[in-house]
């Protein structure tokens, strides 16, 4: 009908085919992708049975709130003092007088009713001040023991004002009563029941005698005195702050905290978060006091800092440590100096978040699609090649770099949700969780799109593989793609090639092997042009 639409020739709807069969595969690959990547995110993250009620979180902001009460600025060091308990460590609180730090303390063992002990250490403090007097009873049945009830070796929770001004006659004890939990009794090797210590002194250690003391106190923090914003509050304020009473008690914290040291072990270290604490320690140890270098970080140090992610990952019910986790703890636990910790803090928030592999993965992605694409152009490629071994190998490559990519963009998009629920943090004040998701967000949801979407390219190839796509497929394909050699979505100039006759009466084997793989391709386009117009 001369009035109806021009025919296409065979060549254009070959062509046009070409062009339906890879959008129906770039569908089919992007489906498959959100499918999954919904199913992983909406997953129950607990395969490992990490055991720990929802009331333990509630229990846990109760406690913070209570030990909030009438204190001005000390949300961090609340929450410090809970995660020391729950984590089963020890934090030393490092500033001035007059700065809430005992008060605390006293709050938390009213709260969770532990046993109690507190001493301020001098130069002349004796044994006796802190582990009790010699046992007369004791003494007269030959026994040199001491009357412990009511002192340090008796205590859950220990405060230990001025540390730094131990001496030699109470060290030794007191490092093994922080570490092992045990007590020398005389002849007897005692277990002690200590949850956590908190100690407090105006400054760090002065003598290398006492590093291993300050060593003891995985937990650190810096406490300066109420800001010029929070004097106002503080003096205005209807509670009283340091000295209020807080009679509230919590006689479920106890079973909290226990249910969470039970969980704790079973919580998973992830790769990413073992690497950053490596990086952390290399960290310190080139940035020391005053950049100068020589910061150290002990093995045990090093070793009870995960053990600490677990039991904080293990509060909130989860069996993975999470991003959040990493920003809560790591800045309080490695450094030595005030300098330190500053640096720390903000190599921390720069760190947290890992890259998610998008390069690397990307780079693999280009390796596996121009095997794909050269072997479809192969003739002997078939039955015979696939027994040699070589698309067979190609097959599992591709189906291994599909599930790479879907992890990697699965795992990124559980980060994107913990900084998201940061606020929601037990350990983690408001001010430094809304910080944390004014930096780490939009870097975390940019990697999100950019893993998701080399999910998606890796599943079309994996899928083409399947479908056997044969050469004008695969170059369909990369014509989308930019050539293969662009990032996502962003159109990249193909390179063209002219031939002369001589170059177009070769024949296939004698232009493959003188021809690159673009080249290639080009050449058996504009050959089989020139045989249709021989035609």
């Amino acid at each position: 009908d001369p009035a109806g639409p021009p025919r296409m020739s065979v060549a254009e709807a070959a062509e046009e085919a070409e062009v339906g069969a890879s959008a129906d595969l770039r569908e089919r690959a992007a489906a498959r992708v959100r499918q999954q990547l919904t199913a992983s995110v909406n997953a129950p993250h607990n395969p490992r049975g990490v055991s720990v009620a929802g009331s333990v979180g509630a229990t846990v902001r109760r406690a913070t709130a209570l030990l909030e009460v009438g204190l001005i600025e000390r949300e961090c060091e609340a929450r410090l003092l809970l995660l020391a308990l729950v984590g089963g460590e020890h934090l030393l609180l490092l500033g001035p007088p007059g700065t809430a730090k005992s008060e605390l303390c006293r709050r938390l063992s009213t709260i969770a009713r532990l046993g109690y002990f507190e001493r301020t250490l001098t130069r002349f403090s004796t044994p006796e001040e802190l582990f009790g007097p010699l046992s007369l009873a004791a003494l007269e049945r030959d026994e040199f023991r001491r009357a412990t009830a009511g002192y340090a070796p008796t205590a859950e929770l220990l405060f230990l004002d001025e540390i730094f001004k131990s001496n030699s006659a109470i060290l030794n004890t007191l490092l093994t009563l922080l570490n092992e939990r045990l007590f020398d009794d005389g002849a007897k090797r005692e277990r002690v029941p200590l949850l956590s210590a908190v100690a407090a002194s105006n400054e760090g250690p002065e003598s290398d005698d006492l590093s291993a003391l300050y060593d003891r106190f995985l937990l650190r923090r810096l406490v300066a005195p109420v800001s010029d914003d929070g004097v106002l509050e503080l003096l205005l304020g209807g509670e009283a702050a340091e000295g209020g009473s807080v009679d509230a008690a919590l006689p479920d914290l106890r079973e909290a905290l226990e249910e969470v040291r039970a969980a704790a072990p079973s919580v998973r270290l992830p790769r990413h978060v073992a690497l950053l604490l490596r990086d952390a320690r290399a960290f310190v140890r080139e940035t020391g006091a005053d950049g100068l270098g020589g910061g150290y970080v002990s093995d045990r140090r090093l070793r009870r800092s995960a053990e600490l992610l677990k039991a904080c990952a293990a509060a909130h019910g989860r069996d993975t440590v999470s991003v959040v986790d990493v920003a809560a703890v790591l800045p309080h636990v490695l450094w030595d100096t005030a300098e330190e910790a500053a640096a720390l803090a903000e190599w921390v928030e720069d760190n947290a978040l890992p890259d998610g592999g998008a390069e690397q993965l990307r780079f693999l992605l280009e390796s596996v699609r121009s095997r794909a694409a050269a072997e479809a152009a192969d003739e002997s490629a078939g039955p015979a090649a696939e027994a040699a071994g070589g698309g067979g190998g190609l097959a599992e490559d591709a189906l291994a770099l599909a599930a790479a990519t879907l992890a990697a963009a699965a795992e990124m998009r559980q980060h994107v949700g913990a900084v998201e629920r940061s606020a929601e943090h037990l350990f983690l004040p408001a001010a430094k969780a809304a910080v944390l998701r004014q930096r780490l967000l939009p870097r975390a949801r940019e990697s999100a799109e950019e893993l998701e979407q080399l999910a998606a390219e890796a599943a079309l190839v994996e899928l083409a593989l399947a479908d056997g796509l044969d050469e004008e497929g695969w170059a369909a394909l990369q014509a989308e793609d930019g050539g293969g050699g662009g990032e996502a979505g962003t159109a990249v100039e193909a390179p063209s090639f002219d031939f002369d006759e001589a170059e177009l009466s070769w024949g296939r084997k004698e232009a493959k092997a003188k021809l690159g793989p673009e080249e290639f391709r080009a050449w058996r386009k504009a050959a089989k042009a020139a045989a249709k117009r021989g035609d």
